[in-house]
């Protein structure tokens, strides 16, 4: 039986591989790292070996079959015995001058074929590919892509011997995480704003489309392709070229839906976003408590909020539990003083996608208001009585 794997934060992946180098030849298990095409796998683990000044070697398993990882065979006419030569792709002998250790990233593991999971087996176990030993200090990391909603092919780890050699762990990426890294890399400012203001589209993970990659490949075709550095460069771009190319290749990169959003905030920003209302904006609050952001715009960050605190609810814990209650009571500020249709939905969504039906009570003490805090509540308790019924 397979191991449920373990959803982590980037963050949280950094350090346990730090953890996981720093321990050297002692551990007995490898790590391997699941997760959805595009969400940054390979980025962390690279990072990670980088940092900890560890010799790092990307294999791609999906493009490789038993007998390349078991060497070359040569006869050796001396002993009248075959040998086999050492894979070039496979750690070397001894670890490089410099390095404290190999990092040997196996990625593809679900595209593999069956023969190459035996000997991964043999890798993980005995340190050992095929008939050549690794270096003392090499350690091993397999990622794969979840498979059935992105049309993988799933290679089983069935041998319960092998499963229960490995530290299995789902990446799930985070804005939070992102947006630092973005800046570290000299992403186009434009497509950093845009993720800092609406956080929940870096990443859908029920369509896969848009993720990280996609908005780090974006920024590369803005500024390589079509040489646009600045955010009103683009800006005066996209007025000039109204449906050109740059628009197409952004929509491909990170879907139809994302790429359109992202140009439109280019041209035409939204009143309100997903942040203002996290954070209770008390401007964007009196504007709409005045009926001055348009019904799209709002509606528009709600939906991003409703993506966001759900998927905070789903991760094993948060980091923050009081920036975490702040947020739903933000929420339901804003979601008490829109429209009664609108109002309806989104407090149906909080309770079936969210599930904060108990923490209700307790989060509007963030809420310093006495007014607001009863008219929350009151609506809060309609909605209620009226879905009972």
């Amino acid at each position: 039986m397979r191991k449920k794997p373990v959803v982590v934060s980037v963050r949280e992946l950094t350090e346990i591989l730090e953890q996981y180098l720093q321990a050297g030849p002692g551990l007995n298990y490898a790590v391997k790292i699941l997760g959805h095409p595009g969400v940054g796998k390979s980025a962390v683990v690279r990072q990670v070996a980088e940092a900890q000044k560890y010799y790092f070697i990307d294999t791609r398993l999906a493009f490789k079959e038993n007998v390349d990882l078991g060497g070359y065979p040569v006869p050796d006419v001396a002993t009248k015995r075959m040998i086999y030569f050492r894979p070039k792709f496979i750690p070397p002998e001894e670890v490089p001058s410099g390095y404290n250790g190999i990092l040997w990233f196996l990625d593809e593991a679900n595209r593999a074929h069956p023969t190459v999971i035996q000997t991964l087996f043999q890798i993980i176990t005995e340190r050992t590919c095929g008939e050549h030993p690794l270096p003392e200090r090499t350690a091993i990391v397999l990622a794969g892509n979840l498979g059935e909603s992105d049309s993988t092919t799933i290679t089983e780890f069935d041998d319960s011997a092998l499963d229960g050699r490995l530290a299995v762990f789902q990446l799930k990426p985070s804005a939070q995480d992102w947006i630092p890294w973005a800046e570290s890399e000299g992403l186009h400012p434009s497509v950093v704003r845009y993720i800092t203001v609406f956080p929940e589209r870096l990443w859908d993970e029920s369509n896969i489309n848009p993720n990280p990659r996609g908005w780090h490949q974006v920024s590369q075709a803005m500024k390589a392709s079509y040489g646009i550095e600045r955010e009103d460069s683009l800006k005066a771009y996209l007025q000039e070229h109204t449906g050109g190319t740059l628009s197409l290749i952004i929509n491909s990169l990170v879907g139809y839906t994302g790429g359109s959003d992202f140009i439109g905030q280019v041209l035409a920003p939204r009143v309100v976003s997903t942040e203002d209302v996290l954070i209770g904006s008390t401007v964007k609050l009196s504007a709409l408590r005045e009926g001055s952001i348009p019904s799209e715009d709002i509606l528009w960050a709600l939906s991003g909020v409703i993506s966001h605190i759900r998927n905070r609810r789903r991760a094993e814990g948060w980091d923050d539990k009081d920036t975490a209650e702040k947020e739903i009571a933000n929420t339901l500020l804003f979601i008490t003083n829109t429209r009664a249709d609108m109002r309806i939905s989104f407090f149906y969504l909080l309770l079936r996608d969210c599930g904060i039906f108990t923490q209700v009570p307790s989060v509007l003490r963030h809420i310093g208001d006495e007014e607001a805090r009863k008219m929350i509540l009151n609506r809060y308790e309609e909605f209620i009585m009226e879905h009972d019924n």
